[in-house]
């Protein structure tokens, strides 16, 4: 084809001519090779030897959380710093940091230790001066005009700080964690959720950073904007949990340490989840007062309603009782003689008074020890441990929380394994009223509470209700297969805990409610734990609500923080 073109061309013209037309495209050639390699060559060399692309990330906005009636519990605020670019300030740094500490109060050393901190590379803002307000940054910038920058950046706030903080967790730069992050896209700047609902659901509410893409040379001066990434803003997402409900349940637990749960008897969800003592993740936002919390003996950072386990006492009962009746060893009307002691062999095991002749239903109302202690004789270890799993007390509850701590149920082959010992009959008593190697969290408790509360069903408790207005549908139950007749017969016992003047929960019958619940006194090193757990009906709806005090002395205690924490609700009509 081209030897045709040229065979055509060469016929129409001279050879001077042709030869003319050679000579000028070459030399045209020659000269734009001259400019690019010669007198520009060493322009561009350089260029392509030393200029590469760089991103300068932008912080996305995390995700909002919401109470159940839309109160925002967790959001991010627009938080304002004095920052500097590296190479524009490389030869006057000195003198620039000298007039900022005289300008702004800050100390010399302070912006010093700053700059070397928040150094990532000599084109990217580094931030001397953090958490200044908008007037003092704008000030600044006045000031100093183009030597600083005022940088604006998304901080995390947590409103009722100390009240929900075991519930919500808190953020954290994840370059603390890179190592372990990187593989799953995180920067280093990004952040993260530590513990609570930030961590369960950080996939949703931390978005997407954006980026500034610009040509740096070796020196990291920018020679150039290539373009622009706007982050995306995380999903916002609503819980179950009522912050009013929330603080009333603070206010009810006062200086205990402890924990006090409400939950949606029929799908599991939490409305109040306090566990004390408690942090304040604002602190983990600005970093104050850490290592205060970390040194703390009392533990603040855990979450007593379900990431410890502790002896369960009397609350273990209705369980004992549904064994029982649903294994066919006893009917409601069984009776036994309290007179005080259970003696074997030599042992005796004591009740906490003499309570004389108990069926079933006195037995749950008075929390009868030698009624359940021979329950415990007659049913034998297997089938106490076996009806324990069915209720959940050895696994998880499946919350949508961190770092849950399963409960533990003994067995005769355990015992035989890990202790090397034989299980005697000694051990079945201690069992059958809670005692002994049975150990669960408050949460577990509630949740095999409330089994009676809503026809036989062992639900997943949970926090999550919406993730950005679409329904979570997390909520997930099993039905046990208890007879009807047995619930029932179960539940009448602990109605009659509340109902009977000397039943041991009287005090709950104040409230006017249909109320049902087991006390619980703890033994354990130290003084014993006190625990109530129990349902009710308000308003057509059924709650479950579990209180556990650590080294709480009696159930006595628990009972009265449940009254005054459920009168609070009910008079403020928060349900």
């Amino acid at each position: 084809m081209f030897r045709n073109f040229f065979r055509i061309v060469s016929g129409s013209f001279s050879p001077e001519l042709l030869k003319r037309v050679y000579l000028g495209g070459f030399l045209v050639l020659a000269g734009v090779l001259f400019w690019y390699q010669i007198i520009r060559g060493d322009y561009y060399f350089q260029r392509a030897k030393n200029n590469y692309l760089k991103v300068i990330p932008l912080a996305s906005m995390r995700g909002a959380i919401f109470d159940r009636n839309g109160q925002a519990i967790a959001y991010d605020r627009p938080v304002f710093s004095i920052g500097v670019i590296p190479y524009q300030i490389e030869s006057s740094r000195e003198g620039l940091f000298a007039a900022l500490s005289e300008f702004s109060g800050s100390s010399l050393k302070t912006l010093d230790k700053s700059y070397r901190k928040n150094f990532q590379s000599y084109f990217s803002p580094v931030d001397i001066i953090t958490d200044v307000d908008k007037a003092k940054a704008l000030a600044i910038k006045e000031k100093f005009s183009d030597s600083v920058v005022v940088i604006t950046r998304p901080q995390r706030y947590y409103p009722n700080s100390y009240q929900l903080a075991h519930v919500l967790g808190y953020v954290k730069e994840a370059k603390a964690f890179y190592q372990e992050l990187k593989n799953y896209g995180y920067s280093p700047l990004e952040r993260v959720g530590i513990n609570g609902v930030e961590q369960v659901y950080d996939a949703y509410l931390r978005g997407a950073e954006g980026g500034k893409l610009i040509e740096v040379d070796s020196r990291g001066r920018i020679m150039g904007f290539l373009g622009e990434q706007l982050p995306q803003k995380g999903k916002d997402i609503t819980l179950t949990v009522d912050s009013r409900i929330q603080l009333a349940a603070d206010s009810a637990l006062g200086q205990q340490k402890g924990a006090l749960i409400l939950m949606d008897s029929q799908d599991g969800g939490i409305l109040a989840l306090c566990s004390k003592p408690y942090f304040n993740p604002n602190d983990f936002i600005s970093g104050k007062n850490i290592q205060a919390v970390f040194n703390d003996p009392g533990s603040p950072l855990l979450n007593r309603a379900y990431q410890a386990t502790f002896p369960i006492g009397s609350t273990f009962k209705p369980i004992m009782a549904t064994a029982a009746l649903e294994e066919g060893k006893i009917t409601p009307a069984s009776s036994f003689n309290c007179s005080g002691e259970f003696h074997l062999g030599r042992a005796a095991f004591r009740c906490w008074t003499i309570h004389g002749i108990q069926n079933l239903y006195e037995a749950l109302a008075h929390s009868c020890n030698v009624y359940f202690y021979n329950l415990g004789m007659i049913l034998g270890p297997e089938p106490i441990t076996d009806w324990a799993g069915k209720f959940g007390l050895n696994s998880l509850t499946g919350i949508d929380l961190p770092s849950e701590k399963s409960g533990f149920v003994p067995s005769r082959q355990w015992k035989q394994k890990e202790i090397k010992s034989v299980w005697y009959p000694g051990d079945t008593v201690n069992f059958s009223i809670g005692q002994g190697y049975l150990l669960a969290s408050p949460l577990a408790i509630m949740r095999a509470m409330n089994v009676f509360a809503n026809g036989g069903y062992l639900v997943r408790p949970h926090l999550i209700k919406e993730i950005d207005s679409i329904d979570s549908g997390i909520s997930t139950r099993a039905y046990l297969g208890i007879s009807e007749k047995n619930l029932q017969a179960v539940r009448q016992g602990l109605r009659e805990a509340v109902l009977r003047d000397d039943g041991s929960a009287h005090i709950l019958q104040r409230l006017n409610l249909k109320f049902s619940g087991k006390t619980g006194t703890a033994q354990n090193s130290g003084k014993a734990h006190g625990w109530f757990t129990g349902f009710f009906t308000y308003q057509d709806k059924t709650y479950t609500i579990c209180v556990f005090i650590e080294h709480g002395g009696a159930s006595y205690e628990a009972v009265k923080i449940a009254y005054y924490f459920l009168k609070s609700v009910i008079e403020n009509n928060l349900l």
